[in-house]
């Protein structure tokens, strides 16, 4: 709520309404020349540097992030395939264009639905034409924000680019599809890939770019998990009339950094267990992904719903099922292997006994580690919730 309010302030200085007299106009430009970094000297306001460090520096690191992650897939599909694994290739590529896939076919069902005539006719095929090009557009909407967030730093041109800026975009769909069609199932194969090197021995032989591969991916899925969640939240603050439509809720920063960490390490003991369960049991792994979307689904629609239950329940609910599931995976995948190395030497089942449960420490301390993220950002939420109502109550009073 805090940045929603600053971005609305930020429109109100930008494009607000203008005084009536001469004297205000005249107060309100020795304003900006002692409190702009634009003027000739001084330190910057604190509107230039909310623009810079959310149009510039935030859109290019999501650019240069998003940029990577499609180089970093390409490049482990090239390697794949010059390996000899062209099946692994094959399906990473089309991984690749799946979100562009997804998006044209929405596009081409929704030109169908809404349009007759000629206009249909001749727009609806070319959504489906375009589906291999559809993953340059974020690439062009991010340089397009960079642009127009530079420019807004000028006082004299801000209200003008600040409309650009605040321009809802379909580009945001297309990300979100990259995320959550593209970027999780790139994730599971290339550790599913990487169990099968050495099965005794999981995720003992992971090669550079492989890991380069399953880091971008992983920012990838954790950061539009944030920003989904921000914008079911700025959805929900519109309907509910607590926001009007040119806002946007944001966490603050610090909520924001403990938040990736939070579903960072939920993220690597989920698709580790996923990918240990996968190499071992093959073809259940239809089942536990199913199972796991249901799980998705239902969780996303109790925490984006209107409901009078705590933020916090959803959460936690979802975290002790993700717990349970992921123990059930871990102790079948556990038992699965004892079996299959009961016939080694005794020191060969030591090293594979050790092994196997440093991949277990782990599983568990991420899971310990982001369950203590997710309890340090609802008690800073919840905190800083009550400082802006402590704020406005003071304001109230004092008008």
């Amino acid at each position: 709520m805090t940045e929603a309010w600053e971005t609305s302030q930020l429109n109100g200085e930008a494009g607000g309404t203008q005084p009536n007299t001469r004297n205000s106009r005249e107060n309100e430009d020795d304003d900006q020349r002692s409190s702009c970094c634009c003027g000739a000297c001084g330190p910057p306001c604190t509107t230039c540097c909310g623009i810079f460090m959310k149009y510039t520096v935030g859109r290019a690191l999501q650019l240069v992030f998003y940029v990577l992650d499609i180089i970093t897939d390409v490049g482990v599909a090239m390697a794949d395939y010059h390996s000899g694994d062209v099946v692994f290739a094959s399906i990473t590529i089309g991984l690749v264009f799946a979100p562009g896939f997804l998006f044209a076919l929405f596009a081409f069902t929704e030109v169908l639905t809404t349009h007759t005539g000629i206009l249909a006719c001749l727009k609806a095929p070319l959504w489906l034409i375009s589906f291999p090009i559809l993953p340059l557009w974020p690439v062009a909407r991010d340089v397009h924000q960079i642009y127009h967030g530079a420019m807004a730093l000028i006082p004299s041109k801000r209200a003008h680019h600040l409309k650009y800026l605040n321009r809802p975009s379909r580009a945001y769909l297309l990300k979100f599809l990259e995320a959550f069609t593209e970027a999780a199932p790139q994730i599971l194969l290339r550790l599913y890939k990487i169990t099968l090197r050495r099965q005794e021995l999981p995720f003992s032989q992971i090669e550079t770019i492989e890991a380069v591969q399953l880091s971008f991916s992983m920012v990838t899925l954790a950061s539009k998990v944030i920003s989904t969640y921000q914008k079911n939240v700025t959805t929900n603050q519109i309907i509910n009339g607590d926001m009007e439509e040119n806002e946007r809720f944001k966490l603050p920063c610090l909520l924001q950094i403990m938040a990736f960490l939070w579903w960072v390490s939920f993220l690597v003991a989920r698709f580790e267990v996923l990918a240990l369960f996968a190499g071992s049991l093959k073809w259940w792994i239809i089942l536990v992904i199913g199972s796991h979307v249901v799980l998705v689904f239902l969780f996303q629609t109790v925490a984006a719903g209107k409901n009078k239950v705590a933020p916090w329940f959803p959460y936690t609910l979802y975290s002790i099922l993700l717990f349970i599931e992921n123990s059930v995976m871990l102790v079948v995948w556990y038992f699965t292997q004892q079996n299959a190395t009961s016939n080694f030497t005794p020191t060969e089942r030591e090293i594979f006994t050790t092994h196997r449960e440093n991949l277990i420490f782990i599983h568990y301390g991420a899971f310990c580690f982001g369950l203590l993220m997710m309890i340090m950002t609802f008690c800073c939420a919840s905190k800083v919730s009550r400082d802006i109502d402590t704020n406005d109550e003071g304001e109230m009073r004092t008008i």
